[in-house]
């Protein structure tokens, strides 16, 4: 690169000499003959220097123009020691700022000027008063550091909330409950001292713990966790703060504390099994549950609950229901016909709140000989109700399955049943619901329809129609091939299936937990047929 360069500056070098010597008794001529070399040798070096983008910034010109400042926006609930920040559109005399601002009422403040010269932050020297409205005022006396005057005046206000305050919650409840093992948290609305909560913060009956900060370095924690070492099951415990004389990491006085007066819950326990101690079941396929009186950890009690047949464990598939409080086991297979079933919960079962099992609990059940009986078809019709036998022997398949049996492929009702939820009461035959039930299918099956909202209509709105208002209602849609015995048949056992969803998992819903919700006390059967399609509407009701 250096040669390149020296080659092209040789070139208007030689041009000049032989210039030169051609006028050389031409002093004027000489001079402008230099000239232009000086000019071509000029351009030739900045022809070979590298090239090189520049940025640069214009400098701010403030000239003669008067400064203006800003005050922000009028704000309720301010923070006891946050700063008021003004904003000015020029560097500021820091002097004549301070001589122009006036505050009212009057407080001590501290003025804090960022590195601009135009952003002032007005800070109590100690905090503001808690609920009080502050005027803040810079008048015309305030100067640039160009010794201008400022534009005009600028006022603004805020108003202060309240003093540091702080709750105390538990960590573990249970229900209205607090679990022994809780722990108990102070959150304070702005930062304290460890100190300060070690020194004030009481138990009454008298516990010992380990009280931890949520900031390690104890210079910003405003969460406290008191974890006691273990309360007593079923007292009355009190948790409170003494703010007399208690301040913040800032000074600022501490509010009263509301005290937490909790109960512990007591050890968990079981309420019942089921089948029930001493019983005697005909249902080789008996689900056997237990209920406790509070949710409980899942894993530690399913491995507490032992079913066993002459000592020997009974397998199958564990479940649970009614917000963790009944566990519910599924044989895997039949149960022995004579045999007698030991139900035991062992005291390592756990509450969610981490409580043993009061002590270990056990009951026992009897299997004996299934029972089948018949379901009888009458058959007949009654007006506008063509197929009334099919309705009536559909009302009682379904009694079958809500009072506790299984209809079986031929129709019988057996006590050898698959059943998740408990049986209730039989159902009674209400005409009136029968009638809604009964339209419906007719209006589904000549439409050739199978849905709970044809026309945007609900179940709810039919049967309100037909006089039956309450909010407490089901209704489950069939679609046999036959009208007959065989198809309301083929209907119940597809419902009574629905114990077992398609992925393996019980489930207690839809057409089966219509038939064997408690709360339902009568049904509407209604059959029609029409177009060679059949259609079955059971109308549940309060």
């Amino acid at each position: 690169m250096h040669d390149l360069g020296q080659a092209i500056l040789d070139i208007p070098r030689s041009a000049v000499a032989r210039v030169a010597r051609t006028v050389a008794h031409s002093l004027k001529l000489q001079l402008l003959l230099s000239s232009l070399g000086v000019i071509v040798l000029v351009a030739a070096i900045v022809g070979v220097l590298p090239s090189r983008a520049e940025t640069s910034e214009a400098p701010t010109l403030y000239g003669s123009v008067a400064p203006t400042a800003t005050a922000p926006e009028t704000s309720e609930n301010y923070t006891i020691d946050a700063p008021y920040v003004l904003q000015f559109s020029k560097p500021m005399n820091q002097g004549s700022v301070a001589d122009a601002l006036e505050i009212s009422p009057e407080v001590a403040v501290r003025l804090i000027w960022d590195a601009s010269g135009k952003q002032l932050s007005v800070t109590p020297a100690t905090a503001w008063e808690a609920f009080t409205t502050y005027g803040v005022k810079i008048s015309q006396k305030a100067m640039d550091q160009s010794g201008i005057q400022l534009n005009e005046a600028v006022e603004g206000q805020f108003m202060t909330g309240a003093l540091t305050s702080a709750r105390i919650a538990a960590t573990i409840m249970s229900g209205e409950l607090v679990s022994p093992n809780s722990s108990f948290q102070i959150t304070f609305t702005r930062p304290v001292k460890l100190a300060t909560v070690e020194a004030r913060l009481l138990i009454d009956p008298p516990a010992t713990g380990v009280l931890v900060g949520d900031d390690p370095t104890d210079g910003a924690s405003q969460v406290f966790t008191f974890t006691p070492e273990g309360l007593a099951g079923n007292t009355q415990y009190t948790i409170s703060f003494d703010n007399e004389g208690a301040y913040d990491t800032a000074g600022i006085a501490l509010l009263p504390v509301i005290p937490l007066t909790v109960t512990t819950t007591d050890a968990p326990d079981v309420i019942r099994f089921r089948p029930q101690d001493g019983s005697n079941t005909t249902d080789p396929n008996q689900v056997v549950s237990v209920r406790f009186n509070m949710p409980m950890d899942r894993a530690s009690t399913a491995a507490a609950f032992q079913v066993t047949v002459n000592g020997k464990a009974v397998r199958g598939r564990v479940s649970w229901a009614e917000d963790d409080t009944v566990l519910i086991l599924d044989p895997s297979g039949q149960l022995p016909i004579g045999s007698t079933v030991t139900m035991r919960v062992t005291s390592k079962a756990l509450s969610k709140t981490g409580m043993h099992l009061k002590g270990t609990v056990t009951a026992h059940f009897g299997v004996r000989k299934p029972t089948v009986r018949r379901i009888p078809w009458l058959g007949g019709t009654q007006p506008n109700s063509p197929w009334y036998g099919s309705e009536v022997y559909y009302f009682n398949l379904v009694n079958c399955t809500r009072t506790g049996g299984w209809v079986t492929s031929s129709g019988n009702c057996s006590s050898s049943t698959r059943h998740v939820m408990p049986a209730q009461a039989a159902l009674r035959l209400d005409a009136g619901l029968s009638s809604v039930a009964r339209k419906y299918s007719q209006v589904l099956a000549e439409r050739g329809y199978l849905t709970h909202y044809l026309d945007g209509t609900t179940p709810h709105q039919r049967l309100a129609a037909a006089g039956y208002p309450s909010a407490t209602w089901g209704e489950n849609l069939g679609s046999p091939p036959t009208y007959n015995a065989a198809g309301m048949i083929k209907v119940e056992v597809f419902f009574q299936n629905e114990v077992r969803c398609d992925w393996g998992r019980r489930c207690e819903f839809g057409h089966y937990r219509n038939i064997m919700y408690p709360y339902f006390r009568r049904v509407g059967i209604g059959v029609w047929v029409a177009r060679g399609r059949v259609r079955v509407t059971s109308e549940f009701y309060r």
